[in-house]
């Protein structure tokens, strides 16, 4: 199922000696409406990396996140 985009923030990087990037952090209504599913991805060269996290006991126990979905275990 698609979530319910809520923000989106930019940040720039100057990175880690390999040259700058940004951390992009997006926002999502989980599927219950009580918490909130973000989606951190880090695009600085060298250090690329994404992970979901879902703030909310209930969703976080029957759903697998991704960038702005959801899928049932």
């Amino acid at each position: 199922m698609d979530l319910k985009f809520v923000n989106e923030e930019i940040s720039s990087h100057s990175g880690y000696g390999a040259g700058p990037g940004v951390v992009i952090s997006r926002e999502y209504e989980c599927p219950c409406g009580a918490g909130r599913v973000i989606y951190e991805k880090d695009d600085i060269p060298g250090f690329r990396d994404s992970g979901t996290f879902c703030k909310c006991k209930e969703c976080d126990g029957k759903y697998n996140f991704g960038d702005g979905t959801a899928t049932e275990k």
